[in-house]
């Protein structure tokens, strides 16, 4: 099972520059099942490939939490 999904950074915490993306792609490509990362600090949206059962949106929600993001689904 394959499922692209996109995101949309919300709240007074943004992806201001490259760095943000790169700590949202690299929190992200950490957690098994998540293929494909995109984030684009311009657009404030985040796409993201899960394949497998392994991690479901709200894990992927969690660790955007957990690094200051809040997200909704777009």
């Amino acid at each position: 099972m394959t499922q692209k999904t996109a995101l949309q950074v919300v709240g007074s915490q943004t992806m201001h520059c490259a760095g943000c993306e790169r700590a949202v792609t690299f929190t992200l490509s950490q957690l098994p099942g998540v293929k494909v990362i995109t984030a684009d600090h311009k657009t404030q949206v985040i796409e993201i490939v899960l394949t497998g059962d392994e991690t479901d949106l709200e894990k992927v929600k969690a660790e955007l939490d957990w690094i200051g993001y809040e997200v909704k689904l777009v």
